[in-house]
């Protein structure tokens, strides 16, 4: 694909071999052959676009509403663009009977749970599990969310498929933290830290890894603070060595507090 200062160029030495002439920088001309050469490089974008096997990453809006009209795959209520676009993208397994793909697919947007995960054989031929990690870890909610994914998995599943329905257990996560900090305001800035730790830990999605290391970039990153150190992290009670704890399917982490040390 040409790019507006290739054309350009092209333009202006076709130019000077049909006249002999050339263009003075910032004439009318000059300026005209900029301006053609950007509409060109436009043009070379769009046809690139698509000529793309990768097209679906460019739609967006009503193009998606569009595309999902033709393939009788209309937009869910309140849909976002990512999650239509991936439902359109897969749209040939979400047409066939009882597949992963077509399960997964119809449990994204829950309205009671926060992630939904179906993972097949997971006991054998015929069988599959659904992973259930409700909005809030209450009666009603877990109650809910259950009820929900197994709706709309028997909507989509094989009636000979036997799945079982697990909500993950909690894990509760406590730090040591050494902080120091010189001239800064000591009570607002571990609330600041406190909730930005609680929002990356919270939302750790499964098969992803509690980094050390991110929780010391959010210490660190931090106004005023001129010294973070994440000392120990436990969970569930235990001192964890690892600097990376993988996020079991089967598991939540969800922060608990923060022992601080150092400045007070």
């Amino acid at each position: 694909m040409k790019t507006s200062s290739q054309v350009r160029e092209d333009i202006l030495n076709r130019f000077y071999s049909k006249t002999r002439t050339q263009v003075e920088e910032g004439s009318i001309i000059d300026i005209f052959t900029t301006v053609l050469a950007e509409v060109n490089e436009d043009i070379y974008q769009e046809i690139d676009r698509n000529r793309t096997p990768h097209v679906w990453s460019y739609l967006e809006g009503q193009q998606l509403d569009d595309t999902g009209t033709m393939l009788n795959l209309p937009r869910k209520a309140g849909e976002v663009d990512a999650n239509y676009r991936y439902r359109l993208m897969n749209w040939t397994l979400t047409n066939e009977a009882s597949n992963s793909t077509a399960i997964n697919d119809a449990l994204l947007s829950p309205v009671y749970a926060s992630n939904i995960e179906f993972r097949p054989k997971v006991r054998g031929c015929g069988t599959g599990v659904c992973y259930v990690i409700p909005k809030e870890y209450t009666t009603d909610y877990i109650t809910n969310a259950l009820l929900e994914a197994k709706q709309i998995v028997e909507k989509m599943a094989s009636p000979s498929l036997y799945v079982e329905y697990i909500v993950p257990e909690i894990l509760g996560v406590k730090l040591q933290v050494y902080m120091v900090s010189e001239n800064g305001d000591i009570d607002a800035i571990k609330g600041n830290i406190e909730r930005n730790i609680l929002e990356y830990i919270n939302n750790i999605p499964p098969y992803s890894y509690l980094q050390v290391g991110q929780l010391n970039r959010i210490g660190i990153v931090e106004d005023k603070v001129d010294y973070f150190n994440v000392m120990s992290v436990i969970i569930n009670g235990e001192t964890i060595t690892d600097t990376a704890i993988i996020q079991r399917i089967d598991t939540k982490f969800l922060y608990d507090e923060i022992i601080w040390t150092g400045s007070d």
